[in-house]
């Protein structure tokens, strides 16, 4: 604004003919201002000075021009800090003004100095168990609470069920700290390890998702807390993670597919324990049956029986699921350098998917193979399936 203005603007404020509107529209400011402004001009000796700094730039170079005439130093250093940049300008030329005629003028306020700002406190990690043969993973997501400590939230998700049990608790910083050593220690069976923080929260997210379809109840106070992390986004698929092999290379690593259940993650994979149950009746119905004139043909008979069931327990919902189960725990594998197991894991996924035979997968084989003994002794039932499942991994905080 020229200095022209700011004297017209100044001999406006000051007619009491003028309308405040008038002034308004020349000053392009809120009509409530202009006549703020004239009130203070009106009373510019008992002014505020943070008043006077509070009003819209163009009105207050105004009041800075009659605060020169007043001799309101006062006020001029004030709006030497000014945000509007002809405001600060006006004020501290006016304070040159003053000085030059010896006046006695306060400094304008400095800046503060900005404090350093505290250095990012890093995220705390997130941490997951493998996924077990029935589907169902644990989470583990802390989150730092100034002023209380660590929020640990801990989740049992399922891909059928859904999300099935959630508790959040409150840990102090030593506490969390050996609470998370001793899941890694712990958990290490179970392929408990640290993951993206992003990750664990799209697990739970995915996971609640599931439970209107399933009906599994939501556990009390989940909704709230999804809420509260802000949008998850969607899990990747992880059979873009791992595509066919070389066709030999495919079939060799299918084939190889029984030592999977070497592995601490797999031994407790298992086909669903209630399928198990009916094997295990037609087994013993063998075991008993007067057809058989010799413990020959009784064996040869019950590893018909458990061929047979091999294939009938791959449906196409089966299949679907236990190849996304083998996919997730390939990308675990992957993740700790086991690579050779990773790329059976995923071809044996892939398998499953385009509809091969049961019975010639020997991964699928073994899921219902190894809960039977072919030659029980004598008076002993012909299988009784263990009970498939891992011990919990939650842990109560202290």
């Amino acid at each position: 604004m020229t200095t022209l203005d700011v004297d017209r603007l100044l001999a406006l404020l000051r007619d009491p003919n003028v309308e405040s509107q008038e002034i308004a529209t020349l000053a392009g400011v809120p009509r409530e201002e202009a006549g703020r402004a004239s009130r203070l001009l009106l009373g510019l000796s008992r002014a505020k000075p943070e008043e006077i700094a509070t009003l819209p730039p163009p009105l207050a170079a105004a009041l800075c021009r009659a605060s020169l005439v007043a001799g309101r130093a006062d006020v001029l250093a004030a709006l030497a800090g000014h945000s509007g940049k002809e405001v600060a300008k006006e004020a501290k030329r006016s304070l040159h003004v003053l000085r030059s005629r010896g006046v006695a003028v306060p400094e304008p306020p400095r800046a503060p100095a900005v404090a350093p700002a505290a250095p990012a406190e890093p995220p705390l990690p997130a941490y997951a168990s493998a996924i077990d043969g029935q589907g169902e993973r644990a989470v583990w997501l802390p989150r730092n609470v100034p002023g209380k400590g660590i929020e640990v939230a801990q989740a049992v998700v399922s891909d059928v069920r859904g999300l099935v049990e959630l508790q959040v608790g409150l840990l102090g910083r030593k506490e969390w700290r050996a609470f998370a050593k001793g899941l890694v220690e712990r958990g290490a069976t179970m392929g408990v390890g640290e993951i993206d923080r992003a990750r664990a929260r799209s697990l739970v997210a995915a996971a609640r998702a599931l439970n209107d379809a399933s009906g599994q109840r939501v556990p009390e106070g989940a909704d709230l807390w999804l809420a509260q992390l802000g949008p998850a986004a969607p899990l990747a698929d992880p059979a873009a993670r791992f595509p066919p092999l070389a066709e030999e290379e495919e079939r060799e690593a299918v084939a190889a597919s029984a030592k999977l259940h070497d592995l601490p993650l797999f031994r407790g994979w298992l086909a669903d324990e209630g399928y198990l149950r009916e094997v295990a009746a037609k087994l013993d119905e063998v075991g008993v049956s007067p057809l058989y004139i010799d413990d020959r043909q009784r064996a040869e008979q019950m590893a018909r029986v458990v061929a047979n069931a091999v294939d009938a327990y791959f449906d196409e919902g089966r299949r679907r699921r236990h190849a996304s189960r083998l996919l997730a725990v390939a990308e675990h594998l992957e993740a700790r350098g086991d690579v050779a197991h990773a790329r059976s894991a995923a071809a044996t996924a892939r398998a499953l998917v385009a509809g091969a035979p049961p019975h010639a997968v020997p991964f699928a084989r073994l899921l219902v193979e190894k809960a039977f003994p072919l030659a029980p002794g004598p008076g002993e039932p012909a299988g009784a399936p263990p009970s498939p499942g891992a011990p919990p991994l939650i842990v109560t905080p202290r």
